[in-house]
Order: C-alpha cells, then structure tokens, then sequence
C-alpha cells in the first residue's frame, strides 16, 4: 500500500468510543518525537482540520528539517591503505592503459559525489609525492563542504525564524483554548 506524499507525517485518527475525530502530525528528530493532534470539531470540520494540520506540518519541518545522508568517505575500512579516510589507493584505467592512482573522493553538502585522481609511475610522479595530492585535494574540498554547509545553515536560520513566527500563533491559541476551559 502507497501513502499519499502529500500526507507525509500526517496520520487520519478515528476512534469513535472516545469521540476522537481529527488529524496527527508526527515528526520524529534526534530520538525525539514532536506531535500535535488537531480535531475535527475544533478547527471546523476535517478539510480545515487537515489544512491546519497541514501548515504546522510544514512550519516543523522548516524547524527541523531532515538530516542530511551521512558521507560515506568520512569513515576508513579495511580496505583503505592510506589510513586517512577518504584518499584509497586504486588502478584507472585511460585509453586502454592502466595507472595506479590514489584517489581523493568526499561528498558536497548537495549530495554530488567529487573525486579527484592522482596517478604516479617509475617515469613521472612518485606514489608519495601522488598520495601527498591526494590529502592536499582532500583537505580543500573538506574546506568546501565546511563552507557549504555554512552558507546553508545562514539561510536555514533564515528559514527557521520565519517558520517560528508561524508556529507562535498556534501555541497563543492553545494557551487561550487552556485558559478558557479554567
């Protein structure tokens, strides 16, 4: 069974043995779980339920928005040779010649994968002088992916202060519906 994407985090809730009619967004964050219920009767019926319930689905994730995929060349395995994660030893292979290479690889912040090869050989470049680029070409994109992230997290704030401030009327309305029931 497919779930509409439009409903992500978005679940119809209908126990009628305790009159519970209305719509319950869930989002889950670092182990955490943040849910609010929005009911039918309270906001009007189920379509301004669903709206409402919709918006703030929204707002949260503008807040807490999804966590990037990890990178892959962040972590060494037993089969790295280098000993520094993200530089491996390999063979390429150009117009039909292969060359034994240390490649250099990291992931942008954008998800595109960059790898950078330096070859080495008995008549050009020495592996140490290859593998020495390599950690050079390593530590420059570090510095991107350092940037990028930066530049990112700027406008996240950017973001997350205007998704607060559409929040902050939702919590006003639950604190005046508590006070009213006093």
């Amino acid at each position: 069974m497919t779930r509409d994407k439009r409903l992500r985090n978005i679940t119809r809730v209908d126990y009628a043995r305790k009159n519970q009619h209305g719509w319950w967004v869930r989002i889950h964050r670092d182990g955490e779980m943040i849910h609010k219920f929005f009911s039918d009767a309270a906001c009007g019926g189920e379509s301004n339920a669903l709206h409402e319930a919709k918006t703030h689905r929204d707002a949260l994730l503008l807040v807490y928005p999804k966590p990037e995929r990890g990178n892959m060349f962040n972590k060494t395995n037993s089969r790295n040779q280098s000993g520094i994660a993200g530089i491996h030893k390999t063979r390429s292979v150009k117009r039909g010649i292969y060359y034994e290479v240390w490649q250099a690889g990291w992931v942008l912040p954008n998800g595109k994968r960059v790898n950078r090869k330096f070859h080495f050989s008995t008549d050009g470049r020495n592996e140490k002088e290859a593998l020495q680029l390599a950690i050079k070409a390593r530590e420059e994109g570090l510095r991107l992916i350092k940037k990028m992230s930066a530049d990112k997290n700027g406008r996240r704030r950017d973001i997350k202060a205007k998704a607060a401030k559409k929040l902050k009327p939702a919590k006003k309305l639950e604190a005046a519906k508590k006070q009213s029931k006093a």
